[in-house]
C-alpha cells in the first residue's frame, strides 16, 4: 500500500525522472553506434589494431562507473559541462564502445570467404562488398553489441543522478539515503523494465534488418 500510494502521490516526478533517463539514453547510444561501428568496420580487417583497440575499450571499461563520472565532473568542469547530461553521455559513451567495436569486429570476420569472393566475382568493388554483403550478414551479430551495450547504459545511468544528470536513479539514492523502500523499488522496477523493454524492441528491429535469407537459415539452426 505504501509503494502505490507513493506512486500515486509523485507520479509526475516518477514521469519527469523517467523521461530524463530515457533522454539521456537517446542521446548516448546512437552517438556510441556512430563512433563504435565505423572504428570496428575500419579495424576489422587489421587483426593487430583491432586487438590494440579492442584491449583499450576493455581497459575503459574496467573503471568503476563512479569514477569514471567523477573524471567526467572534473574534465569538463572547466567548459562549463561538469554537471548534468554531458558527463553522463561521454560515460556511457566510453562504456559502450567495447561491446558495439568487438561485436562489429567479429561480425565482419564471421561472413563467409566465399560469399566476399562471389561477390568481388560480380564486380562489386570493396565499398558495395562491405555495405551490400558483409553488413547485412552482420546485422544479428553486431545488434547483439548494440543491445548490451543498451542494456548497460539503463542501468549506468542510474549513477548519473550523482554528477546532477537526474534520472532514475534519484529514487534509488534517494530512497537508501533516507531508508524508503517504495522509492527504492521505483527506481528498481522501471529501470529494470526499461532494460527488458529496450532489449525486446531492439531484438524486433534486429528480426527486421536482418536479411530474409539470413532468418531462414537460423530458424532451420535451432
Amino acid at each position: 500500500m505504501e509503494f502505490l500510494d507513493y506512486v500515486t502521490r509523485n507520479l509526475d516526478r516518477i514521469v519527469s525522472e523517467l523521461l530524463r533517463h530515457i533522454h539521456i539514453i537517446a542521446i548516448a547510444v546512437p552517438i556510441s553506434i556512430g563512433i563504435g561501428a565505423p572504428i570496428g568496420i575500419a579495424i576489422a580487417n587489421h587483426k593487430n589494431l583491432a586487438k590494440v583497440v579492442i584491449y583499450i575499450a576493455s581497459v575503459m571499461m574496467t573503471i568503476p562507473s563512479l569514477a569514471l563520472f567523477g573524471v567526467m565532473v572534473v574534465l569538463l568542469a572547466p567548459f562549463g559541462a561538469g554537471l548534468g547530461i554531458p558527463p553522463a553521455v561521454i560515460a556511457l559513451v566510453v562504456y559502450s564502445m567495447l561491446p558495439i567495436i568487438r561485436n562489429v569486429v567479429v561480425a565482419i570476420r564471421a561472413v563467409d570467404p566465399e560469399m566476399i569472393e562471389a561477390a568481388r566475382g560480380m564486380g562489386m568493388t570493396k565499398a558495395q562488398v562491405l555495405f551490400k554483403v558483409r553488413l547485412p550478414l552482420s546485422v544479428p551479430i553486431i545488434m547483439a553489441g548494440i543491445r548490451n551495450a543498451a542494456v548497460m547504459g539503463i542501468a549506468v545511468t542510474t549513477i548519473a543522478y550523482l554528477v546532477g544528470a537526474r534520472g532514475l536513479g534519484y529514487f534509488i539514492f534517494s530512497g537508501l539515503s533516507r531508508a524508503r523502500l517504495d522509492m527504492i523499488l521505483v527506481g528498481a522496477i522501471l529501470v529494470s523494465a526499461m532494460g527488458i523493454g529496450t532489449n525486446y524492441g531492439l531484438m524486433k528491429l534486429e528480426q527486421f534488418l536482418t536479411p530474409r535469407g539470413v532468418r531462414l537459415e537460423r530458424q532451420e539452426n535451432r
